[in-house]
């Protein structure tokens, strides 16, 4: 990812320091139930920490200039140690798998206790950006140290004054871990097994992307105990190393033994929490700044082969050709009318789809033969991607599908195949999970409000505003990305207005365009589809289109997500971007939900 984000930077670096001007821990609000940590060490925590943590794993890259780490690139490996370090700092054990996950964890009172897992992926696409799966590691981290810190301030093992001392010392470059407060040196390295009644583990998971060996949720699945049935181990990447390989000659011990050792055992699961960036454009449409995920979508990728017969393409009639490019153009209309209920002509094949706005289906390559300008085509084959939270709405769509094709190939006296590939079945959340996320969601405001109030009062003076005419000489660097331009601007935009109408400077009105640098089209019609995303009338609870980590730990245990804002729905891209206020949101929620967990005080 290019690292123009130093203004950025320097903001959340001015807000560690200002942090000294902040009220004091007698200002905090005090909740029925005991001691709770002033506003002053929950802004360092769950604002100035998270967004720093995020910004310094961004640039940890296998590529110079944009953000690649993929599964065990020697980035990869120095993004795990970073990790291990922040986990340590928010008072967990750590150790790493021999998977590379990279594991946290904070035992109860109770050893034999199930444990609540937070998780998501520190594996990017290439050319990537620096929240898609970090964020739910980094935020994870700030919420669990919240609570150990509460949990410790109740029972006397630190403070109001050491707190205060702690963060204040954090203007210097040399203090604390990376930046933040470090739990171990606060609590002299106390047990903190005493501190919760539930035990809480933080897991980086090693490759969810599957960009070296096509391998998705390789993490996830070796901690499910599901990885073997999947047979990909044997998998290569573009060297010709198998996954096993790889593994052995980075020093770990990929045998089924030691991979079967690795599962929790499922009882010991009490719950699945994934927090993670929406990576669409439906948040930003309503003005929320979170949602929870009621369902994953399934999936299922096809491949489609049509035969016809190769010929000059100036000599052989329009009447008589068997152009198998011709047909697949037809068949792949004919899925867009299916899909997406004949808004661009003809009639939907079947009406009872057209309630299911979950439903998208994507046709992204195509490979044609000869492929030469002057030849008519003698075979096309494409990609389909068919995806909805409803699986019988899924297969009835690849039924429609296959109807159509056939059709469209006897008329035009074609050959076709369609076969599938891969198929994964929608999983829901738990209603449990999603409504204690809501009530969370909820709970956290008057602290997300504290939070970002602090946020504008020790932010310096935005040298660019937006909206000035010098915002457009934001100078391009030398590698052509404008990520930190548009960043910039952005977030200039929130700094200089009220906390009421910062969402819509960050990201542009709900009912007109998106801010700039677009690629989701108008809110109004992005709201218009809301219900692609949405659960009823509810717009705090989406659909994620998107495969996750929690997919594989929903066949389980439990599971819930938690969705976060990002810039007009853009992921995987150097613009994908999250603004700290949101990210400050989402550690907000999490702690809040994690209080009632794991302090006994609550329980």
């Amino acid at each position: 990812m290019p690292t123009h984000t130093g203004r950025l930077v320097f903001l959340l670096a001015f807000a560690a320091v200002a942090a000294i001007s902040l009220p004091s821990p007698t200002a905090a609000a005090v909740d029925k139930g005991g001691v709770k940590l002033s506003d002053k060490t929950l802004y360092q925590i769950l604002y100035v920490e998270p967004n720093h943590y995020l910004q310094s794993l961004g640039n940890i890259s296998d590529i110079p200039g944009s953000l690649s780490r993929t599964f065990l690139s020697p980035a990869h490996r120095r993004a795990a140690g970073r990790l291990r370090r922040w986990m340590a700092s928010a008072g967990m054990r750590t150790w790493a798998d021999q998977m590379a996950n990279v594991h946290g964890i904070v035992k109860a009172a109770d050893p034999e206790a199930p444990t609540i897992i937070l998780g998501s992926h520190y594996d990017t696409v290439v050319d990537g950006g620096k929240f898609d799966g970090a964020l739910g590691i980094i935020v994870a981290i700030s919420a669990v140290k919240a609570v150990l810190l509460e949990a410790a301030l109740a029972k006397g093992l630190v403070s109001d004054a050491e707190l205060e001392q702690a963060v204040d010392l954090l203007h210097n470059p040399r203090a604390g871990i990376d930046g933040g407060l470090d739990l171990a040196e606060l609590l002299y390295d106390q047990q903190t097994a005493q501190l919760i009644s539930t035990p809480v583990q933080v897991v980086a998971f090693s490759d969810e992307e599957g960009v070296r060996f096509h391998s998705t949720y390789l993490g996830s699945r070796v901690l499910t105990g599901t990885l073997l049935d999947h047979g990909i181990l044997t998998n290569i990447d573009h060297e010709g190393v198998s996954v096993l390989e790889a593994l052995e000659q980075a020093g770990f011990d990929p045998s089924p033994a030691s991979l079967r050792k690795m599962a929790i055992p499922h009882n010991r699961i009490k719950a699945y929490l994934e927090v993670h960036i929406e990576q669409g454009p439906v948040l930003q449409a309503v003005g929320r700044r979170l949602g929870t995920v009621a369902a994953i979508a399934g999936q299922s990728r096809l491949q489609a082969e049509i035969i016809g017969e190769q010929g000059h393409a100036g000599t052989v009639p329009m009447r008589v050709r068997r152009d198998p490019l011709a047909a697949s153009a037809e068949v792949i209309g004919q899925l867009e009318r299916i899909c997406n209920g004949g808004r661009h002509g003809g009639d939907l094949l079947s009406p009872d789809l057209g309630g299911d706005h979950s439903l998208v289906c994507t046709v992204g390559s195509m490979s044609i033969w000869p492929n030469a300008g002057n030849v008519i085509p003698g075979a096309a084959n494409f990609t389909l991607d068919i995806r909805s939270r409803w699986d019988h709405n899924r297969k009835q769509v690849i039924q429609q599908l296959r109807s159509a094709m056939e059709a469209v190939c006897a008329r035009r006296e074609l050959q076709c195949r369609l076969y599938v590939k891969n198929e994964a079945a929608a999983v829901e959340s738990s209603p449990e999970l999603v409504e204690g996320l809501l009530a969370a969601t909820e709970e956290a405001k008057g602290l997300v409000d504290r939070l970002l109030a602090q946020a504008r009062l020790n932010a310096p003076p935005p040298p660019v505003a937006a909206s000035s005419p010098a915002a457009a000489t934001c100078q391009a660097p030398a590698d052509g990305s404008m990520q930190g331009c548009a960043d910039a601007a952005s977030d200039a935009a929130i700094e200089a207005t009220s906390i009421e109408t910062a969402d819509e400077a960050a990201y542009g009105s709900t009912t007109g365009g998106t801010a700039a640098g677009g690629g989701t089209g108008g809110g109004a019609a992005v709201l218009d589809a809301a219900g692609a995303a949405t659960n009823g009338s509810n717009p705090l609870e989406l659909v994620s289109g998107a495969g996750h980590d929690a997919m594989v730990f929903a066949e389980v245990t439990k599971m819930g997500m938690l969705f976060v804002r990002c810039r007009d729905g853009i992921s995987h891209s150097p613009l994908e971007h999250v603004h700290p206020d949101d990210v400050a949101a989402a550690a907000a929620t999490l702690y809040r939900y994690l209080r009632k967990q794991l302090l006994m005080s609550e329980n």
